[in-house]
């Protein structure tokens, strides 16, 4: 619908077969109405609430008007409103009569203006292996439609109901209406409802308006140390100091045991609070508590524990089995049931949650090590729902890690790890060879798949429900969370990055691995390609975190561990900063820094320079500062916990700069009403220091005033600076009298 008028003019229209005269039409299409109403062309035209107007301008007289007008419609029905003749008919056949004598000119002339709708050419669904028949019902629907699996007592199927528009509750209310459906999941990042609907009703459901494809809602089951000597991550704790401090990384899993010693707080010490698994959201058995803080962290299954203890446990109480990142803070999503499977829409509600929260908990980085059982593992057409929702979580700025799989077989990667954005991670067993059970591209659209190739073979990590116990567990699930606590190292060292920064920060510099190496594997044509830098068996190679890590950290600046930081100002019981508005962290620098920058480790914050600081070797960065940054950030709450990072810069003898190592620090902020409260008192007016110093400035010149007068005054009356006034004046006028007498004397003589 138009918003406002637009016209356009017909030259050459003749109507000699009615009037004998020539006539110019103009098209106007407002909105709201089908009227149709002829103008003089003597009245300029109005912009008239309707859908389609035809105003017409006609040279001649009123008597010939009329004569046209009659011959049109019923003369009664006409109304004249300051020389306009407006009819009020509706009827389609004056609309037909009248368009059937304009057509001709009309179609060469006027532009077609539409209404913005959906291009069935531009979506998804118009070509794609989800549906290689084309009649909008997945293939996987018509294949498993009377498969027990799937089909309840009631004779329904678990489905996806894609549309192409984002669907709500008017949808809803169609399906439940239309079909009987039974509601589940909104699905809004990928335009999608999940729910069950009887096997009879598939194809009504497919013709209902917006519907442009049903699938399946399959199932998606678990994926099954030492992994941080073999890729170097050792090294990186101990050359940089980076330990996944300030970063987040969701577990898309089972569950997270959250009473574990390696899990339940980062500094391993029950008199603090500060527990590391920050958020908790349960689909499968709590889907209604959504805030993540209403349900303990836990585990019925164990294989999410395990995941979430390789890539950021603190390896407690022996420290012998200690995650990539283990001062990182962990969000579990459980998506997975305690028999280790969920469905599509359960496991896309728990992704979908994560990208609601990513701001909250400062989600950057999220571990899915799940795939479909079987040959092919369901389907792994780029345009599959889960897929296409793994795209959208990249897109939303979450770096996606997902196992994979255990088939071992070429071509069987699927669904979710088949997806194009994220970040598809194949197995290696100690020696650093491929896994025999580590699944191989390519994709169904010939995308090679994986993209790195971690240690996932015989990983030691959490025992779930043991207390401080540790177990070794196989497969592209253990080697998922291994390459997701790298990128929590790379985000500590550099928080700019994005899902792709981090993506094709780790693939360029992977050490590259022929299919054949270590006779692991068959050889494969992709080899026999000139410098070639990706296969389906390694992907781009073997993840070296220290290249990956220092990588990040000098995209800007070079790096630098002789120069350091220092926090001054102590932390909590709960290992924060508390801080009111008047609050401010002290630091202190290595002599010779120029520069100190700080930001917080928000997905959309960015660096800004410490004001305050000039070439000294400490200083502060005030919360006021913090809070007017932070303000502006989106999906941010002020009050309560953020981390930021600070670096100092210093010219280095190349002639460029080099930074420190970046320091992190968790805040607690409290009271920021009154910091905003504050400014609106000083911007309103004087404030009450200005108002205190004037103050006194009046009571010293007051007295300063008094002071001199009684100095230079006696306390007789007209007496000033020992000078008697009366006197003088006594004198003046003798003076005067003197002056007078003379000139007196004078004119005297004269005369």
């Amino acid at each position: 619908m138009l918003s406002q008028a637009v016209k356009f003019q017909v030259q050459g229209l003749c109507l000699e077969l009615v009037l004998g005269r020539r006539a110019c039409f103009y098209v106007v299409l407002p909105y709201n109405s089908y009227d149709l109403m002829i103008f003089h062309k003597k009245i300029h035209p109005f912009n008239w609430p309707f859908d389609a107007i035809l105003i017409a301008t006609f040279d001649f007289r009123h008597e010939e008007r009329s004569h046209f007008l009659n011959g049109l419609k019923n003369p009664g029905s006409l109304v004249y409103l300051r020389g306009v003749i407006m009819s009020k008919i509706r009827t389609t056949l004056s609309m037909l009569c009248l368009s059937l004598l304009l057509f001709p000119a009309l179609a060469m002339a006027v532009p077609v203006v539409a209404a913005p709708s959906s291009d069935d050419s531009e979506g998804w669904w118009v070509e794609t292996t989800v549906d290689r028949d084309g009649n909008g019902i997945g293939d996987m629907v018509e294949f498993h439609k009377d498969n027990p699996i799937f089909l309840s007592e009631d004779g329904t199927l678990p489905l996806i109901i894609d549309f192409d528009h984002t669907p709500g509750a008017e949808e809803i209310a169609l399906l439940e209406r239309e079909v009987n459906y039974v509601h589940q999941w909104t699905l809004r990042h990928i335009d999608a409802l999940a729910g069950r609907i009887h096997v009879d009703q598939i194809l009504e459901t497919s013709s209902l308006p917006g519907v442009v494809m049903i699938e399946l809602d399959g199932i998606l089951s678990i994926q099954n140390g030492d992994a941080a000597v073999l890729h170097g991550v050792d090294t990186v704790w101990a050359d940089t100091g980076y330990d996944g401090a300030g970063t987040t990384v969701a577990i898309i899993d089972t569950g997270i045991d959250g009473a574990h010693a390696s899990l339940d707080d980062l500094d391993d010490d029950n008199s603090t609070d500060d527990p590391k698994v920050i958020g908790f959201y349960d689909p499968v058995n709590n889907p209604g508590l959504t805030n993540g803080t209403e349900v303990f962290p836990y585990d019925d299954q164990g294989h999410g524990s395990h995941c979430a203890g390789t890539t950021a446990g603190t390896g407690a109480p022996n420290y012998e089995h200690i995650g990539m990142a283990p001062q990182a803070n962990l969000v579990g999503v459980k998506v997975l049931d305690a028999g280790g499977s969920g469905s599509f829409a359960t496991v896309m509600a728990g992704m979908q949650w994560t990208v609601d929260n990513r701001y909250q908990f400062n989600i950057r980085a999220a571990s899915m090590s799940l795939g479909g059982p079987g040959a092919i593992e369901w389907t792994s057409s780029e345009e599959d729902s889960v897929n296409r929702y793994g795209n959208e979580m990249v897109r939303a700025g979450i770096a996606l890690f997902i196992a994979a799989g255990n088939n071992g077989v070429s071509g069987q990667i699927g669904t979710p790890g088949s997806a194009e954005d994220v970040i598809t991670v194949g197995a290696l067993d100690k020696n650093s060879a491929i896994a025999v059970y580590s699944s191989q591209g390519p994709t169904e659209e010939n995308r090679i798949k994986p993209n790195i190739a971690y240690v996932g073979s015989n990983v030691m990590s959490v025992a779930f429900n043991s207390g401080d116990q540790y177990t070794d567990m196989s497969g592209t699930s253990m080697a998922t969370p291994g390459a997701a606590g790298v990128a929590a190292l790379m985000l500590q060292a550099n928080p700019d990055l994005s899902p792709f920064d981090l993506r094709n920060i780790m693939q360029e510099t992977a050490t590259y691995r022929r299919c054949e190496y270590m006779l692991a594997n068959e050889p494969c044509a992709e080899d026999l390609i000139p410098k070639n830098r990706q296969n389906n068996v390694y992907g781009h190679g073997e993840v070296r975190a220290l290249d990956a890590v220092m990588e990040a950290a000098q995209q800007d600046y070079e790096f630098d561990n002789t120069i350091q930081i220092t926090i001054e100002t102590q932390t909590g019981m709960d290992s924060r900063i508390h801080m009111s508005p008047e609050g401010e962290v002290a630091f202190s620098v290595t002599e010779g820094i120029e520069t100190i920058q700080w930001r917080s480790n928000h997905l959309r914050d960015d660096w800004s320079n410490v004001h305050t600081f000039d070439y000294g070797t400490e200083g502060t960065l005030t919360a006021i500062d913090i809070i007017h940054q932070l303000e502006h950030l989106p999906g941010t709450t002020l009050e309560g916990n953020h981390t930021i990072s600070l670096r100092g810069i210093k010219a280095n003898d190349t002639g460029g700069h080099a930074s420190t190592p970046l320091v992190t620090i968790d805040i607690m902020l409290m009271d920021t009403a009154n910091a905003f409260a504050a400014t609106g008192e000083t911007s309103s007016g004087l404030s009450t220091t200005t108002l205190a110093v004037a103050l006194l400035g009046f009571v010293v010149v007051f007295f300063v005033v008094l002071l001199l007068t009684g100095v230079i005054s006696d306390k007789e009356e007209g007496s000033l600076a020992g000078v008697d006034f009366k006197t003088l004046r006594t004198e003046g006028e003798a003076t005067e009298a003197e002056i007078d007498s003379d000139v007196l004397v004078g004119d005297s003589d004269s005369a």
